[in-house]
C-alpha cells in the first residue's frame, strides 16, 4: 500500500504546475465522454445494421481524417500557438457531436458527420504531444506516464457509462454529454500558458525536417514500429467489442463492461511503468511487453475461450495501449522541438492508418469467420514486430552505435541510450 501511495504521490507531483494541472482537467472531461460517445455510436450503428463490419465502421470513420489530410492538419501545431490550436479544435468537435445529439440521421450521415469531428483531432494531438514536454519540463515522463493513465481511467469509465446510458436511455444523451465534454475541456486549456513549437516568423518547411528526424534515429523507428502493431491489437478488440458481446451473449449491458476491460488492465499496468531510464532500456521493456502479450491473447482468442478466460485476452490487450508511455517519451526527447508537432501528426497519422486498416480487417474477418479467429489472427502482427524490434535493437552494441546517441535537445532533459 505504502508503494501505491508512493507512485500516486510521484504521478501527481506534475500537477504542482498549473498548466499541466488545467490541461489535465480539460483531457480528463474530454477523453470520458469520447469514449462514451464511441460506444454509443457503435451500438447505435450495430442496433441499424446487424453487421459487425458496419459497426467497425464507426472505429474506422474516426481514424480516417488521420491520413494525409492529418498530417497537413496537423503543422497547424507547429505553425500557430499550441493553445489555440487546441481550444479551435475541440470547440469543432464539440459542437458536431452536439448536433449528433439533437438529429436522427440515417447510418452513412452519422458516419459522415464522425468523420468531420475526426478532422479536429490531429490537430488537437500534434499541439498537446508538442505543448507536453515544453509545459512539464523535466517532469515529462511522470506527466505522460498520468496523462495516459487517466485516459485510461476515462476509457473505462466511458465504455462502462456509454452501454449503461444507451441501454437505459438511448444514444443521444451519451452523444450530448461528448459534445458538452469538450467544450467544458475549452473553459480549462484557455487558461494555460501559452508554448509554441517555433517562433511566429520562422517559416522553414516542417514536413521534411519531421520525417527526417523520425527515420534516421534507430530508438524512434524500433519505437514507431512496434507500438503501431502493438496498438492494433487494442483497437482490433475495440472494433470488435460490440460484435464480441453478442457472440458470447451480454447484450449491450455487457459490450460497455466488458470494453472496459482493456482500459482497466492499461490503468493498472502504468502503476509498474518506470519513471525514468535510459531510452534503450525503455524501448526494450515496450518490445518484451508487446510479444509476451501478444502471445496470451493469441492463446486465449485461438480457441474460442469463454468469458471469464476472453477477460484474460482482453486484459492482455489492454496492457499494450500503456506502451506508448515509454515509447512515446523516448521519441518526444529525441525530436527537435521546431518540428516536433509536425512529427507527431506523422506518428498519429502512421499509428491510425494502421487502426483504421485493422478496425476494417477485423470487421471483415469477423464476418467471413468469426470474431474469435478475427481477434487471433491480427495478434500476429504484434508479436512478429516485436520479435524483430528486439532483434534490431540486438545488433547495436555501445553508447556509440548508430541510432542510440540521445540527442541534446533545448529544454527537454535525455537520458543516455545506453543498451544494458
Amino acid at each position: 500500500m505504502e508503494r501505491v501511495r508512493t507512485r500516486l504521490r510521484a504521478l501527481a507531483e506534475p500537477l504542482s504546475d498549473v498548466s499541466v494541472r488545467r490541461l489535465w482537467y480539460a483531457r480528463t472531461v474530454s477523453e470520458a465522454g469520447n469514449w462514451a460517445a464511441r460506444i454509443a455510436l457503435t451500438l447505435h450503428v450495430f442496433a441499424v445494421t446487424g453487421s459487425p463490419l458496419t459497426a467497425a465502421a464507426v472505429t474506422t470513420v474516426s481514424l480516417l481524417p488521420h491520413l494525409g489530410i492529418g498530417q497537413l492538419l496537423g503543422t497547424l501545431a507547429d505553425r500557430y500557438p499550441h493553445r489555440t490550436v487546441m481550444v479551435v479544435s475541440d470547440v469543432v468537435r464539440g459542437l458536431l457531436f452536439l448536433l449528433l445529439a439533437v438529429t436522427d440521421l440515417p447510418v452513412g450521415a452519422v458516419l459522415g458527420v464522425a468523420f468531420l469531428a475526426g478532422l479536429a483531432d490531429p490537430p488537437f494531438t500534434a499541439a498537446y504531444s508538442a505543448a507536453l514536454p515544453q509545459l512539464a519540463g523535466d517532469r515529462y515522463l511522470a506527466a505522460q506516464t498520468l496523462f495516459t493513465g487517466t485516459r485510461q481511467a476515462m476509457t473505462l469509465v466511458g465504455f462502462a457509462a456509454g452501454g449503461v446510458v444507451v441501454a437505459a436511455v438511448g444514444t443521444a444523451p451519451a452523444l450530448g454529454l461528448n459534445g458538452l465534454s469538450f467544450l467544458v475541456g475549452v473553459l480549462f486549456i484557455a487558461g494555460i500558458r501559452s508554448t509554441r513549437s517555433r517562433d511566429a516568423a520562422d517559416r522553414e518547411p516542417l514536413i521534411r525536417p519531421a520525417v527526417r528526424a523520425l527515420v534516421s534515429d534507430r530508438l524512434i523507428v524500433v519505437s514507431v514500429a512496434v507500438v503501431t502493431m502493438g496498438t492494433l491489437l487494442g483497437i482490433t478488440v475495440e472494433s470488435l467489442m460490440v460484435a464480441y458481446a453478442a457472440h458470447l451473449g451480454v447484450g449491450p449491458t455487457g459490450a460497455g463492461l466488458l470494453a472496459t476491460v482493456p482500459p482497466l488492465a492499461a490503468f493498472a499496468t502504468t502503476f509498474f511503468l518506470p519513471t525514468e531510464g535510459e531510452h534503450a532500456r525503455l524501448v526494450r521493456l515496450v518490445c518484451r511487453t508487446v510479444s509476451v502479450m501478444a502471445v496470451v491473447s493469441f492463446a486465449v482468442f485461438a480457441v474460442d475461450s469463454p468469458l471469464p478466460v476472453v477477460l484474460v485476452g482482453f486484459l492482455a490487450a489492454g496492457a499494450l495501449d500503456v506502451m506508448t508511455v515509454p515509447a512515446g517519451v523516448v521519441i518526444a526527447q529525441r525530436l527537435p522541438q521546431a518540428s516536433r508537432g509536425t512529427a507527431f501528426s506523422f506518428l498519429e497519422g502512421l499509428l491510425m492508418v494502421s487502426h483504421a486498416a485493422g478496425a476494417l480487417a477485423a470487421g471483415a474477418l469477423a464476418a467471413g469467420t468469426s470474431v474469435s479467429t478475427a481477434a487471433a489472427v491480427l495478434t500476429v502482427p504484434a508479436a512478429a514486430t516485436a520479435g524483430l524490434g528486439l532483434l534490431a535493437l540486438a545488433r547495436a552494441r555501445g553508447p556509440r552505435s548508430v541510432g542510440l546517441e540521445a540527442p541534446a535537445l533545448p529544454g527537454v532533459p535525455v537520458p543516455v541510450g545506453v543498451p544494458d
